[in-house]
């Protein structure tokens, strides 16, 4: 094990940080167990999941004994198996997960399409049996198990907040101040001491089983029973009454009653709160309006949503959630400290007030932040609505000091109907929404709809003809991410990774994971890498007479493995411009060099003989990366990038990743943790001893390359 240093967070923030960091969208890691599969085989699945942004982490078992054993290593999602070749087959596979109660789906992969072993996979409840040969069907069908077990694991996750939500509030009736009662059938079946007290009664024997309707006076029972049906026949989530209600000593009092839903053990319910006077009106909508903005709050905002998501379930009430963000307010506090932040919150909120109808839901439940719930199933009026509001806060101005400030702002819409999700994800969509807004165009201030999952991937498919053609026309641009030195104090050499994007016609971005899979064939692929490796090695040439020593990193495809001729060209580009080979290392994925090993092989011994390193990337997400590690001979490591994401969540699987980094230094291997996002996995990474580290933490990937290496 490494030895164990004392990090300084706060140092290391300040050496490597660069200002504000900004989060990359990262992958949904996927833990796999590969029952019975070739590492020939399981390495196109891994290459298949990694292009749909997906990172997969994948442990191959071919034994009864190795198949418990990972069981009980950690949670896995999924399951991939193949026809029956050993004793142990994916029937007792299955038993056992039933026998263990665990919720793994199982997909049989088979060499080609059989009806025979299809219906034979059904019956022994396998999820899906899909032909190794249909890529976009496998992966249809593990993107479908996956959501399937996501929900389950979400729909069991909320059962138990519920079950403690229950359990808890029915500690909080007991002990409340506030008389309560619970009634089913209109008769009393739970009530509370401060109940007893209120209506003058010894014990709950003589009160549990009466109806509801004998605690208030003869003139209002009738108008008691009519409100209860209401309650339910309308399905509204709360009433308030006033009535005149009877003590047991027959003296009457005013009691404001609120009336709300409750499920009790299965069974509709009422909940019925006394309260003996109306001064808590006035409070609750204290309690529920923002004392800077004059807008309902975060709470009340909760409180409506509950509301209005309920209703849109039922059908019929579609409508429009609108999330406000303000792009410059924090620079703006930064400048004039809250007291200029505020005042430009309280003239945007003035605006906004004279904008919206009242019919609408108009909160303000984050500094940063104001949300319209817009009451119209049209989405296309609440895109113009938002698009309108956007344009008039850009033209807002608030004087402070003497100093006048404006803000931009980014808008994300999500739609809300009898699919909707639970509020908090509800409220992520529109973020989300922003948050590629902000990434599409800069900073911000514009409208960005949520487009669920399925209908980005629709949407992709019908967008590969046009990708195609900026490919062959060439519409790339290079980025640079620096890849720093976390062990060394030696700055002599510096370190980048080239980061290829592809512009489409309206200046947006594509990564390669976005449009490799467009591209059909072996020819355009390799086109596109030496497109890469070209303008690299220019960018190089211009800094040769420079006293900063770049070395760069440059990913290249599958296709390039097999190409002869490649290298042939790069040592004569090398030789004729006099660049230094060395200062170039090869980036080849962890899964392909498992597709092809020969070639790989082949392909990453004549770069050693030109004097240009070799890096493994994605390593330790296949289920046969020893193997791997062996067959190639690198210079570098870089470690899946799911391994960082999963750094400080579980202390076992943190001793798992120390000891993978220590024995890759243990034989020679320079490692590079990616994806770092934060100071606390910084600190994870310098305890394990990680050699280099790459990520939004330290900088995003921008067009020149000027990370200041030597800050401290």
């Amino acid at each position: 094990m490494s030895q164990v240093i004392e990090v300084d967070g706060q140092a290391l923030l300040e050496k490597y940080g660069n200002g504000a960091p900004r989060k990359q969208r990262l992958r949904k890691n996927v833990q796999l167990l590969f029952l019975g599969l070739s590492a020939e085989e399981t390495a196109p699945l891994i290459t298949l999941l990694r292009t749909s942004r997906i990172s997969p982490r994948g442990k191959q078992v071919n034994t009864e004994q190795e198949f418990l054993d990972a069981l009980s290593e950690r949670s896995w999602d999924l399951v991939l198996c193949t026809i029956d070749r050993g004793e142990f087959t994916s029937k007792q596979a299955i038993s056992h997960l039933k026998r263990l109660d665990k919720d793994i789906p199982v997909i049989q992969i088979i060499p080609s399409s059989d009806s025979h072993l299809l219906l034979q996979g059904l019956k022994n409840h396998i999820q899906a049996v899909v032909p190794l040969d249909e890529k976009e069907l496998v992966l249809i069908n593990i993107r479908r198990e996956l959501d399937h077990l996501d929900y389950r694991r979400r729909l069991r996750i909320a059962e138990a907040s519920l079950a403690e939500a229950e359990k808890r509030s029915q500690q909080l009736m007991q002990s409340s101040k506030n008389a309560i009662t619970c009634c089913e059938d209109g008769k009393l079946v739970f009530i509370n001491d401060s109940f007893l007290d209120l209506f003058g009664f010894e014990s709950k024997e003589q009160v549990l089983g009466k109806a509801l309707s004998d605690f208030f006076v003869f003139e209002d029972r009738h108008e008691l029973t009519e409100q209860l049906n209401a309650l339910h026949s309308e399905h509204l989530s709360e009433l308030l009454l006033q009535l005149s209600a009877q003590r047991s000593d027959r003296s009457e009092f005013t009691a404001n009653l609120e009336l709300s839903p409750i499920d009790l053990n299965g069974s509709d319910g009422v909940r019925a709160l006394f309260r003996v006077d109306d001064h808590h009106v006035g409070h609750l909508l204290n309690e529920d309006l923002d004392y800077i903005s004059g807008l309902f709050n975060k709470t009340h905002l909760q409180k409506q949503l509950e509301q209005i998501t309920q209703k849109a379930l039922r059908g019929g009430n579609d409508c429009s959630l609108i999330y406000i963000e303000l792009d410059q307010l924090e620079q703006v506090r930064a400048k004039l400290g809250h007291e200029g932040s505020d005042q430009l919150v309280r003239e945007i909120s003035t605006l906004l007030r004279k904008t919206v109808n009242k019919a609408h839901l108009l909160t303000h439940p984050e500094e940063n932040a104001f949300v319209i719930v817009f009451k119209d199933p049209n989405v296309e009026k609440a895109q113009q609505f938002a698009e309108k509001l956007c344009s008039s806060i850009a033209k807002t101005h608030s004087t402070t000091a003497g100093m006048e400030v404006q803000s931009t702002c980014s808008i994300g819409i999500t739609v809300i109907n009898d699919s909707t999700p639970p509020q908090d994800e509800l409220l992520s969509r529109a973020k989300s929404a922003i948050t590629t807004l902000r990434e599409e165009t800069k900073g911000g201030n514009g409208v960005k709809l949520h487009i669920p999952e399925a209908a980005i991937n629709e949407e992709q498919e019908d967008e590969f003809e046009e990708i195609h053609r900026l490919i062959e026309e060439k519409e790339f641009k290079l980025l640079y991410q620096p890849v720093v030195n976390l062990i060394s104090e030696d700055h002599s050499q510096q370190h980048y990774e080239v980061l290829l994007r592809l512009l489409n016609d309206d200046q947006g971005e594509l990564s390669p994971n976005e449009f490799m899979s467009a591209i059909g064939d072996a020819e355009t692929a390799l086109k596109v890498d030496r497109w890469v490796i070209e303008q690299s090695l220019k960018q190089l040439k211009r800094t040769l007479n420079d006293k900063i020593k770049n070395t760069l990193f440059i990913n290249i495809s599958a296709h390039a493995l097999s190409d002869t001729k490649l290298l042939t060209w790069l040592s004569g580009v090398l030789r004729k411009n006099k660049i230094p080979a060395e200062r170039l290392v090869f980036q080849i994925s962890e899964s392909d060099i498992a597709i092809s090993p020969r070639q790989a092989q082949a392909f990453t011994e004549k770069l050693h003989k030109i004097h240009c390193r070799v890096c493994i990337k994605h390593f330790g997400s296949a289920p046969n990366s020893d193997e791997v590690l062996a067959m190639v001979r690198s210079n570098y490591v870089k470690l899946d990038g799911s391994y960082i994401q999963e750094l400080g969540k579980n202390p076992e699987q943190d001793e798992q990743f120390y000891s993978l980094v220590q024995q890759l230094a243990s034989l020679d291997k320079i490692t590079i943790a990616p994806l770092v996002e934060n100071t606390k996995a910084m600190a994870s990474l310098w305890k394990a001893g990680v050699d280099y580290v790459q990520g939004f933490y330290l900088q995003p990937p921008k067009e020149n390359m000027d990370y200041d290496f030597f800050a401290e």
